[in-house]
């Protein structure tokens, strides 16, 4: 089945523990901290990995998470790194967030984003003597992974895309001109799926789609169209393939108009490619009129007519040539098959306080993690954490946003109790 979208949770890998460790030398049963630091938690990468054509692997496993990090030893040992979990995704993947900002779009393969990084190793007791004094009698806890929501969408990477009406034979076409070979049948909406072939050619190769039959309102959701618009995106070049045929029921004209209506309704700038018109089925004798009123028609827009027979082979090789020269035109221009994506810039290290109820709230990526990474169970880790709370400016937002000693205070799920640092008061002397 073609699926071309997904919605995934993924989580890094928890960063291991620091060590709490003392050298035991003769003579010196405490010769000096020498616990080692934990090892960093695997991230959650997406691959972009060739042969891949569908996303339907993950509608059913929807899960990920990266491992964990190994604790720190003793003698200075760190603990080995968490292993990363690749996700492989079709080439032409577009990552967003929960929120619908487009995190990447992944086109080559190989290509690689970090979907959620893994958490920081703990400090062992050995790398917190400058912090902590000569003998700390703690370490830090490994940071948790990133973990959010991801909505995958794919848009297929081709170079030409081969729209029309149903029944106007575009699976045909590209069995035809390519070892694709999709399922066809004489009744419409055939096509249920994009189909890709790739052209092959002396010099260079090309990739060609199809699009599931296109009706009127497509853009507005109606028939199967809308589904699949976003994969001719991408494409370079766009084949308008219209039915000859006597026993269609619809004018050839008519259906030219028609698909520049639906394409310019769902994306404007689909109708600045490069574009051709395929008449198809002149083997079944359409009305010489239809063909002349379709020939103004292009003339008028200035789009090249192509008669064609996908049954019979006629007007192909005309056809094919007219394909080659558009698609060669657009590489070396640089028009890449590509729609501009927005991508989210990584949002800067703010702290920010906000009263919720009689609580307040700390945010930011530096205080929250200190507090994911204390060891709640010591004594000395709780003082260390508010000598560096307080060295962050912590206290001060606070006061500047009105708490007082005994408010709750709230940081990454963790409640305090406010306690300033009391501080000196400045006396002044009287000159006598």
């Amino acid at each position: 089945m073609f699926i071309d979208e997904a919605h995934i949770y993924v989580e890094g890998g928890r960063g291991g523990d620091g060590c709490v460790s003392s050298r035991h030398e003769p003579h010196r049963p405490k010769g000096g901290p020498d616990g080692g630091d934990g090892g960093a938690g695997g991230d959650v990468v997406l691959e972009v990995t060739p042969g891949r054509s569908t996303l339907a692997e993950y509608h059913r496993r929807r899960h990920f998470k990266a491992s964990s990090g190994r604790r720190g030893g003793g003698n200075n040992r760190k603990g080995a790194r968490g292993a990363d979990l690749v996700i492989p995704v079709p080439e032409g993947t577009v990552v967003s967030d929960g929120e619908g900002r487009t995190l990447c779009d992944l086109l080559a393969g190989g290509q690689r984003f970090v979907a959620a990084a893994g958490g920081r190793g703990g400090r062992g007791n050995a790398s917190l003597v400058r912090e902590a004094g000569p003998m700390p009698r703690f370490a830090e806890k490994g940071e948790p992974g990133k973990a959010r929501d991801l909505d995958l969408e794919l848009r297929l990477v081709a170079d030409v895309a081969v729209v029309g009406f149903p029944n106007a034979g575009k699976s045909s076409l590209i069995s035809r001109i390519s070892r694709a070979r999709p399922r066809i049948a004489d009744y419409p909406f055939t096509t249920t799926e994009p189909n890709l072939g790739v052209v092959v050619g002396e010099d260079s190769d090309f990739v060609v789609t199809d699009v599931p039959g296109l009706v009127p309102g497509a853009h507005l959701g109606r028939g199967m169209g809308i589904a699949f618009l976003r994969h001719i995106e991408r494409a370079s070049t766009l084949v308008f393939l219209v039915d000859m045929s006597p026993m269609s029921g619809r004018r050839p004209v008519d259906d030219l108009v028609g698909l520049e209506e639906e394409l310019g309704a769902y994306n404007p700038a689909l109708l600045e490619r490069a574009r051709l018109v395929a008449a198809n089925k002149m083997d079944l004798s359409p009305p010489p009129e239809e063909m002349e009123a379709l020939a103004e028609a292009c003339g008028q827009r200035g789009l090249e007519l192509y008669p064609v027979s996908v049954v019979t082979g006629e007007g192909m090789p005309a056809l094919l040539g007219a394909m080659w020269r558009m698609v060669e035109s657009a590489r070396r221009l640089g028009a890449t098959p590509a729609v501009p994506v927005e991508f989210v810039e990584a949002e800067p290290e703010i702290m920010s306080v906000a009263r919720e109820g009689e609580r307040f709230v700390v945010t930011g990526p530096a205080p929250e993690r200190a507090v994911q990474m204390t060891d709640w169970e010591n004594d000395d880790a709780r003082t260390y954490l508010a000598g560096r709370l307080r060295r962050m400016g912590v206290e001060d937002a606070l006061a500047r946003a009105g708490a007082v000693e005994g408010d709750e205070v709230e940081i990454a799920g963790r409640v305090f109790e406010y306690v300033p640092e009391p501080r000196e008061e400045e006396t002044g002397s009287e000159n006598g």
